[in-house]
């Protein structure tokens, strides 16, 4: 047991001091760098940098590494290996943009000669909305029951994948380079009550009786979506507004139904289905406002979005529903749905930074 606890402090000692000698080796060619003795730096930092060495530079330090041998490079005009060592330091910290106060102007010229902005990001939300109808044409079951319906807000959560994709990263204009294409695929459910409070009225105009209504609506939206970004850099954190078509495709429909008399007799069962009273496909615009804050080398977002229905939700030609008509003495009215969200997620972005290809003239 004795020899396995020396071991084990034997080996953390080593690591320690393994750490705290490539803390030295950087510091030593942060010297070497300033007394211009560039030709010693890369078999100074060599040991520190290399991947079998576990316990060598930190991320960090080799990115304070890396940028010292690429302005080595540059300064013995080496340009092949000032490429090499340029790419190491974008594959080690993909973040990494040059201090245009103190950086030498050949090294923040090589760095605008190589792809830095992400190819595209992807991630995920999720969040609550709300679900707003408005009423086209109101129907009823029995002609004398005129009244119109109330329908109620409810909760629903919604969630799925976004792809963003910068549309015009080397554009030079003020505009365009701030667009980018962020479509999304969600699950969105959409839920709201419905009330009938004179759903059946006597030959005198008395109410008889009153309808109740939960009803939930499975979608999945497809948002062809474009945000633009109110700052132009790659800052810690981002606002932007977006907008865009989608398009909804219906999963599934079901209404959970109450019709009570004014007798007192009360008429429910189980959820009704009601998909084939309802267009597969509804159209939509959605607009909104959102932000990003960068943690480390993923995004956090927020935003708040509004989608406006364009469509009739309900297909006219199969509006009757033979269980809601008979046994509810209900029939669907003519809708669409608009809907309010609030979607949080995080988003990572994919690099894969090169050398850029220069066009033959």
């Amino acid at each position: 047991m004795k020899r396995i606890l020396i071991g084990g402090l034997l080996l953390f000692t080593t690591s320690v001091v393994l750490a705290q000698n490539c803390a030295q080796t950087l510091r030593l060619a942060q010297s070497t760098y300033d007394q211009g003795r560039l030709h010693e730096l890369p078999g100074l930092m060599k040991g520190c940098l290399s991947d079998r060495n576990k316990d060598g530079f930190s991320k960090q330090e080799k990115v304070t590494a890396y940028k010292l041998l690429t302005m080595a490079f540059l300064y013995l005009e080496e340009p092949e290996k000032a490429d090499s060592t340029m790419l190491m330091l974008l594959k080690t910290e993909p973040f990494f943009e040059p201090n245009k106060e103190v950086d030498p102007e050949e090294f923040i010229g090589l760095y605008k000669t190589f792809r830095t902005k992400p190819i595209f990001t992807i991630g995920v939300k999720v969040g609550p909305n709300i679900s707003m109808t408005n009423i086209i044409s109101n129907y009823y079951t029995a002609a004398n029951s005129i009244g119109s319906s109330e329908y109620s807000t409810k909760i629903g959560l919604q969630l799925g994948l976004v792809v963003e994709k910068d549309l015009f990263q080397n554009s030079r204009g003020k505009i365009l380079p701030r667009l980018t294409a962020a479509p999304e695929i969600l699950f969105t459910p959409r839920t709201f009550g419905i009330a009938v409070a004179d759903a059946l009225k006597s030959d005198q105009g008395g109410n008889e009786a009153k309808f109740e209504s939960l009803e939930n609506q499975n979608w999945i939206d497809l948002n062809a979506l474009v945000q633009y970004k109110l700052k132009k850099d790659r800052s810690r954190f981002n606002t932007y507004v977006t907008a865009g078509p989608a398009i909804s495709y219906l999963l599934s429909a079901t209404r959970q139904e109450v019709f009570t008399r004014k007798s007192g007799n009360v008429t429910s069962g189980p959820d009704i289905p009601i998909d084939a009273s309802l267009n597969k496909l509804v159209f939509s615009v959605v607009v909104g406002v959102g932000a990003k804050l960068r943690l480390g080398s993923v995004y956090l977002t927020a935003d708040v979005r509004y989608q406006y229905g364009l469509s009739n939700i309900i297909k006219n030609s199969a509006r009757t529903n033979y269980q809601n008509t008979f046994d509810y003495a209900n029939q669907f009215n003519d809708y669409s749905i608009n809907n309010i969200a609030v979607m949080i997620g995080g988003s990572k972005p994919i690099f894969r930074p090169k050398k850029k290809l220069h066009k033959r003239k």
